[in-house]
């Protein structure tokens, strides 16, 4: 679970902006909604982000992804450029992004600070044992020079291990990343703990690339997570009886066969894949009535695809530790079902978190939310710079709704809308 994180020149965002994830006193379900990862501190295992359009609210979602993506994802060439997005006015300067977080009631900060070509600084610290302590520290020494790394001695890694690390390490990617292109000996246990649950366990929904087929695929393979999602569909009231992969005719116009055919850019494993005569589709057998009828996933609705792959990711945090990002989770959903899934993931979890960003506002009139899981994301005039704000941070009274407060403009991150009266003159 996340504790802390900050960004700084990153897309948006300018000055270092903070969003903490530790519960405030505020008893408001406090059971349901935080997680104790240690005596007197607590989580909030739900954290929404809201913000008119524009205002950086996807920004923030993006450079929390893009942490733990540095922290795991390897280069495997010197010259690989690394994604790099700074703040418009202030491209010349280093990105520097910040996480603390837990593992197993371990906690882990991190630290980064890269530009295009190279990590001029990283440092993870964690705390076994209650105290803080060095994983390890890196410095950019110079572009052809391997970088500086230090190895915290509680980590009890064999210099032949350091060594391997020290030389496998680009300028252009982090040190723990390593782990996925070396082989090394069980002392290096601890880098690879760390390294597989955040690649197993963290997760961006709309930048993990996954597909609607795979995710069937694994609901289908695995009998518990089938049960579990046929059933939450049946209580949703889908009126899904199965949801199959079938073999159809692959129906392609045949000029755009003869195209295809002849295209020398596309690689021949796409080129057979696309010409098959036959291709998998998802069938969604549905009850009625009058009796059962069967559609492939084109012909049905956005909020029905949407749903069942939100199942397939609930299903994960039911069922272990997860973090989920999820920009916009309500689209194509109607309320009543988005806040069922919601209440189903308060409910039945206990070390997953979430975080979403979204424009629906209903949610701020519910009774569990508390205060200090809203955080707003709005734009400074003189700046153009996104700055966040915690909604318990603005002094509401706790029995003033936060609804009214934030449709009033009381606490910002609304758009400024003009009159509604269009003036002829910019219409001539």
């Amino acid at each position: 679970m996340i504790r802390e994180f900050g960004v700084e020149n990153f897309m948006s965002i300018s000055d270092r902006q903070t969003i903490s994830f530790e519960s405030t006193k505020d008893d408001t379900a406090i059971e349901l909604l935080t997680r104790e990862v240690k005596s007197n501190l607590r989580l909030n295992k739900f954290v929404i982000l809201y913000g008119a359009n524009a205002s950086g609210k996807t920004n923030l979602l993006y450079a929390i992804n893009t942490i733990w993506l540095r922290l795991f994802q390897p280069a495997f060439e010197r010259k690989e450029k690394i994604p790099f997005y700074p703040f418009a006015l202030s491209k010349d300067k280093p990105t520097e992004l910040y996480i603390s977080f837990y593992v197993g009631g371990i906690r882990y900060d991190y630290s980064i600070k890269y530009d295009q070509q190279r990590i001029l600084a990283e440092k993870l610290e964690y705390a076994p044992n209650g105290v803080l302590s060095l994983f390890y520290n890196r410095t950019y020494v110079g572009e052809e020079v391997k970088p500086n790394i230090e190895f915290g001695r509680t980590l009890g890694l064999l210099a032949k291990t350091k060594n391997t690390f020290s030389s496998n390490t680009l300028n252009n990617h982090s040190v723990l990343s390593t782990y996925a292109k070396v082989s090394v000996d069980e002392d290096a246990l601890q880098i690879g703990l760390l390294y597989n649950w955040i690649k197993e366990h963290v997760h961006n929904v709309n930048g993990d690339g996954d597909d609607f087929m795979d995710i069937t695929k694994l609901v289908l393979k695995e009998e518990k997570r089938h049960k579990f999602i046929m059933q939450s569909l049946k209580d949703a009231d889908f009126n899904i009886a199965k949801i199959s992969i079938e073999e159809i005719n692959n129906e392609i116009p045949e000029n755009i066969r003869k195209q295809l055919a002849t295209d020398n850019d596309l690689p021949d494993v796409v080129k057979k894949k696309l010409l098959a005569e036959k291709k998998e589709e998802v069938v969604f057998t549905h009850q009625s009535s009058a009796g059962n009828f069967s559609l492939d996933k084109r012909a049905q609705s956005a909020g029905t695809l949407q749903y069942f792959e939100l199942l397939n990711y609930l299903y994960d945090m039911v069922s272990d530790d997860h973090i989920y990002m999820f920009d916009e989770i309500e689209r194509g959903l109607h309320y009543d079902l988005l806040l069922h899934l919601l209440t189903v993931f308060i409910m039945n979890t206990n070390k997953s978190q979430i975080i979403i960003t979204t424009q629906d506002q209903q949610l701020l009139n519910e009774d569990f939310i508390r205060r200090d899981m809203i955080w707003f994301a709005e734009k400074v005039k003189e700046t153009a710079a996104t700055i966040v704000n915690r909604a318990s941070d603005f002094g509401i009274h706790k029995n003033a709704s936060l609804y009214n407060a934030y449709r009033t403009g009381k606490l910002g991150a609304k758009p400024e809308l003009g009159n509604v009266f269009i003036n002829d003159s910019c219409c001539d």
